[in-house]
């Protein structure tokens, strides 16, 4: 045969093969063979079994002796002995193997345009699962507060009453190889001390209670008496802010997460509430912490939105806003009270920092349609109520919604005013089933109705709202 004939001229049945070939080269070289055809060729697949037939057969015949057992690759004739009887299973799932990666690699597309590509098909739950390990994977930027550095000694004033000193002196004696901070508090010239086994960080008081947070995150609690009321509380990170008000102790950790505790109750009021949600995607920072006597932690931020945490929600809620429009356009002038004197000074007067002067100059600055001044100016007063009621400031709740109904009564909006006197009264007749509260804020309900009552009879239009609510609070009175 001439070595200078053309493979063309080659019929399929006499291909030339190396002499000899290993089981593995085998299948390479049926892939590789494969794909060199020319496109006038004839396909071999026609002439032999696939690998899973082969596999198959091998598995039928393992009893046989491996040197009476003969296999022709794909595209050769020359046989090929198989590997012994014991290693067959494990050989099986390699040539699976091997099979399935190199029709990835190997085999022909219809379209000469499409390269090769593997693909991997998972279960919508595997994706789905894949999704959140990515999310979770892919941590939120860690917020990092500033932490109070150690100091020789330092004196600091309670604010809730003035009387009233809290001392500390680090590492004043060792005992024991231990060193000992000294903890002291002067209070109405009646004095206190004790000693502890950690340097002193920071420090804050109240009428009731005396706290100090140390270091190696550990935090103390003592009576105005410096009886210790709690074993050390360990926080999750190192101490950032140290407040007290009343029986209520807030931590604010540097990780940004804040705890509330009722010492005397010994409940937690807030449990590590994470601060990202307020001050995530931007460069805020707190620039004001404010606990309340009922345990309602308080941040103004820098640029000049309040939120408070409300516990019985889990949510933080915005306060206030000193770039709030509604505040600038709002106008509310003739609902104000006669003893302005005595307008609300509670938290959320000291978190708005404004005064009774607010709605009174609106209608000068803005010249708006009265319409749009009486919308801005209801939604400003709903949202001091709403306030006052997450902040369970009860005085500020009060003079707020008896400004509310006031400008109700004088712009004649029925349907809310209706609503108001409802909610207030509440049913008149008891059932099981009734889910109505009595009070709110500590103030009963049905005697801030009859607080309103007056102001609804000043408009003749309500006459008939006021003679209903009366004759409904006599016959409760009669009850």
């Amino acid at each position: 045969m001439n070595a200078t004939s053309t493979p063309a001229a080659l019929s399929p049945s006499v291909l030339t093969t190396p002499s000899k070939i290993e089981p593995m080269k085998a299948f390479d070289s049926r892939f590789t063979e494969r794909s060199k055809a020319t496109p006038g060729a004839p396909a071999l697949t026609s002439m032999t079994p696939t690998a899973v037939e082969r596999l198959k057969e091998q598995n039928l015949v393992k009893e046989l002796r491996p040197r009476d057992l003969l296999e022709s690759s794909s595209d050769s004739d020359e046989k090929v002995p198989l590997a012994k009887a014991s290693s067959l299973s494990k050989r099986k799932l390699e040539l699976e193997v091997e099979t399935v990666e190199k029709k990835k690699k190997g085999r022909p597309r219809k379209d000469s345009r499409l390269m090769p590509v593997s693909l991997s098909v998972q279960s919508p739950a595997a994706l789905t699962a894949e999704k959140e390990a990515m999310c979770l994977s892919a941590p939120a930027l860690a917020l990092k507060l500033p932490i109070p550095g150690p100091q020789r000694a330092f004196t600091l004033q309670v604010s809730s009453d003035p009387s009233m000193y809290i001392e500390v002196e680090n590492e004043v004696t060792v005992v024991g190889g231990v060193k000992l901070s000294r903890l002291k508090c002067n209070r109405e010239g009646k004095e206190w001390e004790t000693v502890l086994t950690s340097r002193i960080l920071t420090a804050a008081g109240s009428c009731d209670v005396v706290c100090v947070a140390c270091e190696k995150r550990m935090l103390s609690v003592f009576s105005t008496c410096g009886r210790r009321l709690l074993s050390p509380i360990l926080l999750p990170s190192p101490i950032s802010t140290l407040h007290c008000t009343g029986s209520y102790v807030m931590a604010l950790t540097a990780a940004a997460t804040l705890s509330v505790w009722d010492v005397h109750r010994q409940v937690v009021v807030v449990k590590e509430e994470s601060l990202h949600s307020i001050l995530a995607g931007s460069d805020m920072t707190v620039s004001q912490i404010l606990l309340t006597q009922h345990g309602i932690p308080v941040m103004n931020l820098s640029d000049g939105k309040a939120y408070c945490f409300n516990p019985s929600l889990s949510t933080w809620n915005l306060v206030s806003d000193k770039q709030d429009s509604l505040a600038q356009c709002a106008d509310f002038r003739s609902s104000l009270p006669s003893q302005d004197a005595m307008l609300c000074s509670g938290p959320l007067a000291i978190i708005q920092g404004r005064t009774s002067n607010s709605g009174r100059q609106a209608a000068r600055l803005f010249s708006v349609p009265h319409v749009v001044q009486q919308e801005t100016t209801l939604a400003y007063l709903e949202n001091q109520v709403a306030a006052a009621l997450t902040l369970q400031s009860s005085h500020e709740y009060r003079h707020w919604l008896l400004v509310y109904a006031r400008y109700l009564v004088n712009e004649g909006f029925e349907y809310r005013l209706r609503e108001i006197c409802k909610d207030l009264l509440g049913p008149v007749h008891y059932s099981t089933g009734s889910q109505w509260e009595s009070t709110v804020v500590g103030l009963r309900k049905r005697e801030l109705l009859k607080e309103l009552l007056p102001v609804i009879g000043q408009n003749l239009r309500f006459q008939r709202l006021f003679t209903e609510c009366q004759e409904q609070l006599d016959i409760l009175r009669d009850k």
